[in-house]
């Protein structure tokens, strides 16, 4: 089952960014306006790297990090998908609220 999530980044030039986790290897893609930025290419059970730093824009540049955790059932079993945008917090995603949209 594919997680999926998108957001606008840009004021006078707005971007549409799309993340999306696939497949049982976790792939991880990141497609800004329709272009692939950045692909994981897939591991089992695990997606890394777990940090993906995405500039978005020409005359408006933005840094989009995306930063997934995943922590062990040991640990709290806990995973979701956090959004920095020029260094600062945006957005957190549950993995499991995510999957049930």
């Amino acid at each position: 089952m594919a997680v999926s999530f998108s957001f606008t980044v840009g004021v006078r030039e707005p971007h549409h960014v799309t993340v999306r986790v696939a497949g049982i290897r976790n792939r991880l893609t990141i497609e800004v306006d329709g272009w692939l930025a950045a692909d994981s290419g897939g591991n089992l059970g695990r997606i890394m790297p777990n940090v993906f730093d995405v500039e978005v824009g020409v005359q408006e540049r933005h840094m989009v990090s995306v930063r997934v955790i995943i922590q062990e059932p040991i640990d709290g079993g806990a995973r979701y998908i956090d959004v920095f945008i020029d260094g600062r917090f945006a957005a957190r995603h549950d993995w499991r609220a995510i999957r049930e949209r």
